[in-house]
């Protein structure tokens, strides 16, 4: 079974191109959540995986929680402080 970070890293890889040509990262990191293209990417992935029922909707939420984490992270300019 592939965990909630499988997911987010699968969702990001796929979305890859499309976030090359059109660089969502300072709307995700103003508003905090994904656009509709990314949130339909998210919910694919997850039925694709196959989960369901009462358990899809807290997955998609997790899912597109880690990928915004992702992206903030990856948007990380601030220089390391060399343990200050």
């Amino acid at each position: 079974m592939l965990t909630a970070r499988d997911l987010a890293d699968r969702v990001r890889a796929a979305r890859r191109t499309a976030w090359s040509k059109n660089d969502p990262t300072p709307a995700i990191l103003i508003l905090d959540r994904l656009d509709a293209e990314d949130t339909a990417a998210v919910r694919r992935a997850v039925a694709e995986a196959e989960i369901e029922g009462d358990e899809f909707e807290p997955m998609v939420r997790h899912v597109t929680n880690l990928l915004v984490g992702q992206v903030a992270a990856l948007d990380d300019n601030l220089p390391a402080t060399g343990g200050d």
